[in-house]
């Protein structure tokens, strides 16, 4: 198991702590208000459009249109329930590996699983 200083993003249930699946820094939670009060994350390094929120899980800000047609957001949905599943933790001495979690079950997948419903490539984004 990695120690501290090698993982990032550890997640508990009360609190979130999805990562960009880009930049692999924790995303900063916005609560918006319309049409129900609901969380989105947002990547902190500037003029990124990677969002992210529980019911459509990774996705583009739509305001930066010109990225949208080159992106591939990763699809990962948890096996459990459907969900789709944030990444929660990457280690920088294995590039590739990636943890994702469920946010309503806390389940977990590695990039060694294929993603659940065929909804996109295999976890490696």
């Amino acid at each position: 198991m990695a120690s501290e200083t090698e993982r990032l993003g550890i997640s508990t249930r009360k609190e979130l702590r999805v990562l960009c699946y880009q930049h692999h820094s924790e995303m900063l939670p916005r609560l918006l208000r319309e049409p129900v009060e609901e969380l989105l994350y947002a990547c902190r390094e500037p003029a990124c459009p990677v969002l992210y929120d529980s019911l459509h899980g990774y996705f583009l800000d739509p305001k930066v249109a010109k990225t949208i047609e080159l992106e591939i957001t990763p699809r990962v949905s948890c096996p459990k329930d459907g969900q789709f599943m944030y990444l929660a933790e990457v280690m920088p001495q294995r590039r590739s590996f990636r943890l994702w979690k469920c946010p309503q079950c806390n389940g977990r997948r590695t990039n060694g699983e294929e993603t659940s419903g065929g909804l996109g490539k295999k976890m490696g984004a």
